[in-house]
């Protein structure tokens, strides 16, 4: 009986060494398909006495892919495997920060109805909009089968049609519904006409955030772009980007955000787009060095590295100039899930304060630079204090 004392003794003591030396804290912070640099990678690595971490597997990654990924086991005396961990591992000097001012077009799925009107038929008045159910801020994307995706999808159904009911497909607070329409023949344009407002585009200023030199996509905003009617984020079929030049500002105050005044043309374009999501525009660049010149390549930080102290923004708040701006990181939130207000910031920077008020709409994009590792992008402004705002960590946005 004394041995088998002796025994449970040393399990239990080999339990209380395996679990203090065990690193709970690497498990809690490094969290599965997290985006990690090279640096953070060999943090990973670090083992110690009894529990030794090793890459069990690479995979290359393709050429969408901005990452590898890496399998991390971690063994107990170097004999037995007790967990894993999947990360994505991305190249530590592949990335620019933005902050150049981009003029945005994009090209929703579907187009968006804004109203109705009636329409003068040889009968009367009639009013195709408002006996079909149709609702302001619905969007069509089918008309008896066919996609649509213009006006002019449009035009063309209505020049062939026909006769009797058009069938819908329209999308509603993320639902598909089925709808139909019946034209009303128009006597003062002689032609069929269905009374609808639509429109087929959005367009605006924002701030670019990265671009992967490798790939040449990028990514901008930090935030959807909702549609003005809705308020919904605009599902996109492509678009494109262009240079943005800033004419003015509105600065802010207390109660009131300000605002970025600027424009664009649309003679070159400068890039295409292929997604609008929550963390702000993605798309390719045509040419990586028109947004690149003069600056360096920085590692990623993010919600690894990020930290509550000072930091910088990239900006551009007059013309087509990137100005380097002074900020404090007030509050880092830990999320193991994506989330677009990763951090609170203060601007600091008298001269940003004296010309815009602080942080200012048009500005969200723009990159938060700390200790020299790019790690988020500015994406809200308090309303009550425009000194103040949240930001994104990188992490979530490279994902996209």
């Amino acid at each position: 009986m004394k041995w088998k004392k002796v025994l449970l003794i040393l399990l239990i003591s080999l339990f209380i060494v395996v679990s203090i030396s065990f690193p709970y804290d690497l498990l809690i912070k490094y969290s599965e398909n997290m985006v990690v640099t090279h640096a953070e990678l060999q943090d990973i690595l670090q083992g110690n006495l009894f529990i030794k971490p090793y890459i069990a597997s690479v995979s290359a990654s393709s050429a969408e892919d901005e990452f590898n990924e890496y399998v991390i086991k971690y063994r107990l005396f170097n004999l037995f495997n007790i967990c894993h961990l999947k990360v994505n591992v991305v190249e530590p000097d592949r990335y620019f920060a933005g902050g150049n001012a981009l003029g945005i077009s994009l090209q929703s799925k579907g187009v968006i109805l804004i109203g109705g009107n009636y329409i003068v038929t040889t009968d009367g008045v009639a009013r195709p909009f408002e006996d079909s159910g149709l609702l302001s801020g619905d969007i069509i994307t089918h008309m008896d089968g066919v996609e649509i995706s213009s006006v002019d999808d449009i035009s063309d159904i209505l020049e062939s049609y026909t006769g009797g009911d058009i069938h819908l497909d329209v999308k509603r607070g993320g639902e598909i519904i089925s709808l139909s329409i019946t034209p009303a023949y128009d006597i003062m344009t002689r032609s069929y006409r269905l009374g609808l407002w639509v429109k087929e585009d959005s367009v605006g200023i924002g701030t670019l955030t990265f671009i992967n030199a490798t790939t040449r996509r990028f990514g901008s905003l930090g935030h959807s772009i909702n549609d003005a009617d809705t308020n919904e984020c605009v599902e996109v079929s492509g678009g494109n980007i262009y240079q943005g030049k800033i004419l003015g500002v509105k600065k802010g105050k207390s109660g009131s955000a300000g605002e970025l005044l600027g424009t664009f043309s649309r003679d070159t374009v400068l890039g295409s787009i292929d997604k609008n999501c929550e963390f702000g525009v993605y798309g390719y660049v045509d040419d990586p060095t028109v947004f690149t010149v003069s600056k360096k390549s920085l590692e990623l930080g993010g919600r690894l590295t990020a930290r509550p102290g000072k930091a910088q923004i990239y900006s551009c708040i007059d013309g087509e100039n990137v100005e380097t701006f002074d900020i404090e990181i007030i509050k880092t939130n830990f999320q193991q899930s994506c989330n677009e207000k990763s951090m609170v910031i203060r601007v600091i920077d008298s001269d940003l304060i004296s010309r815009t008020g602080g942080i200012v709409q048009g500005m969200s994009g723009s990159p938060i630079i700390q200790d020299g590792k790019l790690i988020g992008a500015v994406t809200h402004v308090f309303v009550n204090d425009a000194t103040k705002g949240f930001g994104i960590y990188i992490d979530w946005m490279v994902n996209e």
